[in-house]
């Protein structure tokens, strides 16, 4: 008799699933503004396949925001950035502020995208295997956005790496002016010469970052997208890649579901709205957020996010996927996001896996660059294996094995 496949060999055997499903949402439908006819063409494609696996497939619609095109936050930041330092001289203690403005500022400006009225129409797709006839919520859920961002007006990558650090440079430079206005408000004598060129360094990266903010309203072209292969081609095609295995295993009952979310680039929207109408699964229900883990060559599990009261992600899922997998690491996210900040707000056992560089300032992030090409066939292959470990961990109490 021969035996099963290992976990590894059934991971080496669903990159290439996942590597299809990135080609056709990243290159054969493109770009996925939430609410595009290019996203609804995905939402098809998924709704088909999982629905031909055995799945029960349904979509709910989505009220939410378009993009805004510019970030208000990020505007005053920058007017800050460009004013503290020629302040410095005359209202040190007012500069002294910049560096801690700037901690907050992607934090501020993630609550101030998510607080806008929604004016337009998506949908999400929920598939759970329908075997055992339940109807009681899943265990665990499995989850990737399928929309697309906006992307960044810049197309030269040399310009694209500079921008992949600009919060960083930008924090420098307010410590710089911070040193020079604590050592006035002291009583120190700074040389004129000193403190002009920093102030020149704030007012130079104020220019930057507005200008970045400012550049949609001005362009004549039509806006574009990314077409999201990273981001997050990668996390659905994962995603499936799983789903259509699962469906193959006899006994998999409907412990196990998955989440297709829309609107996350634009305030979390999809996975907000969806929360709203299964508030009663918080109880009962765990959540695993993939998002952008087809790049780089570490995988990250998210431990927090937000500097000021930072968001707490589940323990137990963090315990269960350094079980699964020894080598991830913990990330804090201080400058991004996820649908698992949205889990884990209203009270559900949540996290993100994310995967990039020990940096993680990939320059392609948000860029017409973020494409198939760029895909790591290792990271989907880690990825994978430490996902159906997971499941298989997480299912063993009660002898269910999902895989």
């Amino acid at each position: 008799m021969s035996s099963l496949p290992s976990i590894p060999e059934k991971a080496e055997s669903l990159v290439v699933c996942a590597q299809t499903h990135i080609q056709v949402l990243a290159e054969k439908i493109g770009p996925r503004p939430a609410g595009s006819v290019a996203e609804r063409q995905s939402m098809d494609y998924l709704s088909g396949l999982l629905s031909q696996w055995g799945y029960r497939v349904q979509r709910e619609g989505v009220a939410f925001a378009p993009t805004p095109l510019y970030n208000l936050p990020y505007l005053i930041g920058a007017a800050a950035l460009g004013v503290a330092g020629w302040m410095s001289t005359f209202f040190p203690w007012v500069a002294l502020a910049l560096p801690f403005l700037l901690m907050v500022l992607p934090q501020w400006s993630r609550q101030w995208v998510q607080s806008r009225k929604p004016t337009s129409c998506s949908e999400n797709l929920l598939a759970e295997l329908d075997r055992s006839g339940r109807s009681s919520p899943p265990s665990l859920l499995l989850c990737a956005h399928v929309d697309t961002a906006r992307a960044l007006p810049l197309r030269e990558p040399r310009l694209l790496r500079i921008y992949s650090r600009t919060m960083d440079i930008l924090q420098r430079f307010a410590w710089m002016i911070f040193a020079v206005a604590l050592l006035q408000a002291w009583g120190w004598q700074v040389a004129q010469g000193l403190i002009y060129a920093v102030a020149g360094l704030g007012s130079l990266g104020a220019f930057w970052l507005a200008a970045l903010q400012l550049s949609p309203l001005v362009r004549s072209e039509e806006l574009s997208y990314s077409p999201g292969a990273n981001d997050n081609a990668s996390g659905v095609g994962v995603l499936l890649a799983i789903a259509e295995q699962l469906a193959e295993r006899e006994g998999v009952s409907n412990s196990i579901a998955f989440l297709f979310t829309t609107a996350e680039e634009g305030g979390l929207y999809g996975a907000r709205d969806f929360i709203c109408n299964h508030l009663d699964w918080a109880r009962t229900t765990a959540v695993v957020c993939l998002d952008m883990v087809g790049q780089g060559d570490h995988l990250y599990y998210v431990v927090k996010e937000g500097v000021f009261k930072p968001l707490q992600t589940s323990l137990d899922l963090q315990n269960a996927l350094r079980q699964a997998n020894p080598s991830i690491q913990p990330l804090w996210h201080t400058l991004r996001s996820g649908d698992y900040a949205a889990f884990c707000q209203a009270g559900f056992h949540a996290i993100g896996l994310e995967s990039g560089g020990k940096s993680l300032a990939d320059w392609r992030y948000h860029s017409i660059y973020d494409t198939v090409d760029g895909i790591n066939p290792q990271m989907l292959r880690e990825v994978l294996q430490t996902v159906l470990i997971l499941l298989e961990n997480y299912t063993e109490k009660s002898n269910a094995s999902l895989i």
